[in-house]
């Protein structure tokens, strides 16, 4: 039987990761009914800014910032295209949190990198609104998780394994040849790559010359900081994020190279050499 072992702070933590934007009153909702049901918990915002529906970038935003919420906290993570249709609402316990969500690919990055202490899955019919299941099913949940009570008294254990995975998702090394995805364009015009600076970084680092197999691409160059790139470059650094990224200095590289989030990027490595002047400055183990 799947048991969680995640510890339960003295003051409950919940936290929230949306793409409900700020504009409508659903976010709020949503904090309204954790903060009756659960008084003595903090209520933190991961981002309500995930662009609608957009299933990926909300999988990067929750992968990404899991390693800085309190250990113990409960995260409720709601991009949900399929509301109320068959789609699985689950529960999966990583690192000592425990994520909510439904099961259609936001747990996609945290599910790919490993360290799942378990999973279950929440009964969702006949409970509140069929359109905001955020509101009526989950922060009640939340709430009562984030209390204390055990996730096996309110739902199924089931294999993380069953859990849907977005495709595409893992990078190919084909010869020289790294085939890689955008995650996302955050605000900047950045293009977050699904390349784990601690799983790339001694590969990307140790070839002599990185390239984007692309026509008219413009020559990569390696930086620790955007400051260090030449206008109009396009670098390759190691993110904030646990990602590589491409960017350019005061500028977009979105813009510049026509990318989107979901599309493919193919870096071609050139003469792999050992460290030295060449290895892609500020790469560290990932968090």
């Amino acid at each position: 039987m799947t048991r969680s072992r995640r510890r339960v702070p003295a003051r409950p933590v919940v936290a929230l990761l949306t793409d409900f934007g700020l504009s409508d009153p659903y976010a709020g909702q949503m904090k309204g009914v954790v903060a009756s049901l659960a008084p003595e918990a903090r209520i933190l915002d991961i981002s309500h800014g995930v662009p609608a529906h957009d299933i990926l970038a909300g999988a990067l935003y929750l992968d990404a910032s899991l390693p800085w919420l309190p250990l113990g906290c409960v995260i409720v993570a709601v991009v949900d295209p399929g509301v109320g249709t068959t789609r699985r609402l689950v529960g999966v316990e990583s690192r000592g949190r425990l994520v909510l969500a439904p099961d259609n690919g936001l747990l996609s990055l945290l599910l790919t990198r490993g360290g799942v202490d378990g999973a279950w899955v929440f009964p969702s019919q006949d409970m509140g609104s069929a359109t905001f299941h955020g509101r009526d099913i989950f922060a009640p949940l939340a709430a009562a998780l984030a209390k204390g009570q055990p996730p096996r008294e309110r739902g199924q254990p089931v294999d993380p394994g069953t859990l849907v995975i977005l495709p595409g998702l893992d990078p190919v090394l084909d010869g020289d040849r790294l085939q890689a995805r955008v995650l996302h364009v955050d605000r900047f015009g950045n293009l977050i790559l699904n390349l784990r600076i601690g799983e790339y970084g001694a590969m990307l680092g140790a070839a002599h010359g990185v390239a984007m197999d692309m026509p008219r691409a413009p020559r990569i160059v390696r930086a620790a900081t955007y400051a260090e790139l030449p206008p109009g470059a396009l670098g390759l650094l190691a993110g904030s994020q646990g990602f590589f990224e491409m960017a350019m200095d005061r500028e977009s590289a979105a813009r510049s190279t026509g990318l989107h989030p979901g599309d493919a990027v193919t870096l071609v490595l050139s003469g792999e050499t050992a460290a030295g002047p060449d290895r892609i400055p500020g790469v560290v183990s990932e968090r």
